[in-house]
Formats: structure tokens, C-alpha cells, sequence
């Protein structure tokens, strides 16, 4: 059925309005510090003690790491330890918030890993992981 109105040029047609998508292309490392421990990770100038937060790794047999400074922040161990497989781990869990003191045995703790391997003397949980 004809219409009186005049036909708009293709330029005035309104397009339907676009979806945006916005994609997260920054990922989080499985080695990130939880937020709330941000500001209670610390550690001797010596590495005698740490106070930081467990991870899991499945390489090499299994590891337990400690991360004892957030990703951004300068330091000569990239942050993060590799502790000795000598140490008893039952009561603790992935996510927790240790301090622990020992040593360092070597700066190179694994293939897959960069950190420096820790023999630990003694460990403390400062606060438990929440699931």
C-alpha cells in the first residue's frame, strides 16, 4: 500500500542499537594473593621468616608455595617460595595464610617453578582459607 510520506535517505535509517561486549582480557594467576592478605604478607630482610599465603601446584609429584608478595611488587624471589617436601602438611590447606621460618636451601627449587626451595622450621596459621 503506497504512502504519501517521502522515502528517507539510507543515512537517516535508524540502526538498531548494537550490543556491547565486553570481554576480560586481563586473567588472574593462580598465584594471585587473596585481596583481604594483601596488606599482611611480609617477610624478613634475611628470609628467616614469611608470612604468606598456600598454594597447590600438581607439578613435579606436588608443591606447596608460599606467596609471601603480591605479583606487582618488586622482589628478588618474584615473591613466592618453594617449600620442602620434608614438611608435614595435614592440618593445613590451599588458601591459607601461614608464617613460617626457615631457610632458604637453594634458588632454584624446581623445573616448572621459579622460586628459591624453603626448608621450614616451624609453622604457624595466621588465618584460615574460607571455601
Amino acid at each position: 500500500m503506497p504512502t504519501d510520506e517521502p522515502m528517507k535517505p539510507v543515512s537517516a535509517i535508524e540502526a538498531p542499537a548494537k550490543a556491547t561486549l565486553s570481554v576480560e582480557t586481563e586473567t588472574k594467576s593462580p598465584f594471585e594473593l587473596s585481596r583481604q592478605y594483601e596488606s599482611r604478607v611480609d617477610h624478613a630482610t634475611d628470609f628467616s621468616w614469611l608470612t604468606g599465603q598456600l598454594f597447590y601446584v600438581h607439578a613435579d609429584g606436588g608443591l606447596w608455595i608460599l606467596r609471601y608478595a603480591p605479583l606487582w611488587k618488586e622482589d628478588p624471589n618474584g615473591g613466592s617460595i618453594v617449600l620442602a617436601r620434608d614438611l608435614r602438611m595435614d592440618s593445613y590447606q590451599e588458601g591459607d595464610l601461614v608464617t613460617v621460618h626457615g631457610e632458604i636451601l637453594s634458588q632454584k627449587s624446581s623445573v616448572f617453578l621459579g622460586g628459591p626451595l624453603y626448608r621450614v622450621q616451624s609453622m604457624q596459621l595466621v588465618d584460615r582459607a574460607s571455601k
